[in-house]
């Protein structure tokens, strides 16, 4: 009797799962043990609780080969969210890749703080947002700020073209243009804004081998890193936010852990017509958003 030629094993989704989180479980960085099922989740064309639920789903070889590719690729550092291509941001989903930082929750702590102050402004502000990358802060914006007109610039056209997309694909687009420029070198010299705000590169450069490898090694390092003990761009953006804001405008970006001393001194040398409105920390209590207003007349 001939000997019966059969097809590779099937597999269990759940199957799937304990292994893969067996191998994140002993990766070098701390990923999370939840990424097994985004990465098998996104291979299945399921959300999160329905993959759970169905945990003895079989998946075919073909799926089980598309899902440990992702997650060998996962091994090496590289992050969930360029895996998915999208990470989720004040509500709203963002498509990224790795021309741009990944948005993180503490970034929603800039955008809260400035729709606080909703009530002083104008009834069609004007924001310009400084290194805009995916976009995340000046589409939310725009979206969250009823009548806004909000300027995105980057000198990255790539990120230009990741913000560009999200902005069409959330419905922002009307109230956007995009511009690239090393930070707002391009604008009309009379142009002003009741908002500035950024993310921009606060990183030291003597910081970098204290970070993971899944930010060193994946995300774009000309988002990441700044000189003068990372605050270079941050006092650029103070004697930039003197000269672009209405009397009365707000500057609002974030910063690097243990920067406040240095800025504190520094924006009161390049841009004295700001003052100090609040500084406001992340969800490990470091100081991460500083708020500060032009000098009304």
């Amino acid at each position: 009797m001939p000997e019966e030629v059969t097809g590779p094993p099937e597999e269990r989704a759940d199957q799937l799962l304990r292994e893969a989180r067996r191998e994140l479980s002993a990766a070098p960085f701390t990923p999370s043990l939840r990424e097994a099922t985004l990465l098998l989740g996104r291979v299945l064309g399921l959300d999160e609780a329905p993959l759970l639920a169905r945990g003895e789903r079989v998946v075919t070889a073909g799926e089980a080969a598309r899902f440990r590719r992702l997650l060998q690729r996962r091994l090496r550092g590289e992050p969930v969210a360029y895996l998915l291509g999208e990470r989720e941001f004040y509500g709203r989903s963002f498509r990224v890749d790795r021309r741009v930082l990944i948005p993180r929750p503490e970034s929603e702590h800039l955008v809260e703080a400035l729709l606080e102050r909703r009530s002083t402004l104008p009834e069609r502000p004007r924001l310009l947002d400084i290194g805009t990358g995916s976009g995340c802060l000046a589409v939310t914006l725009a979206l969250e700020l009823a009548n806004s007109r909000v300027v995105a610039t980057d000198l990255s056209p790539g990120a230009l073209a990741v913000a560009a997309g999200n902005a069409r694909r959330l419905g922002a687009c009307a109230r956007m243009s995009f511009v690239a420029t090393d930070l707002e070198a391009a604008l009309g010299e009379g142009e002003l804004f009741d908002i500035v705000l950024s993310n921009p590169p606060y990183v030291a450069e003597g910081d970098r081998d204290r970070l993971s490898i899944e930010i060193t090694d994946f995300e774009p390092p000309q988002a990441l890193y700044a000189e003068q003990g990372g605050v270079a761009i941050l006092l650029r953006l103070a004697a930039l936010a003197a000269r672009r804001l209405v009397p009365g405008g707000w500057l609002a970006c974030e910063i690097g852990d243990g920067q406040i001393a240095a800025l504190t001194s520094g924006f009161a040398r390049v841009a004295p017509e700001l003052e100090w409105a609040e500084v406001r920390k992340d969800y490990a209590g470091k100081p991460r958003t500083v708020i500060l207003r032009r000098q009304p007349r």
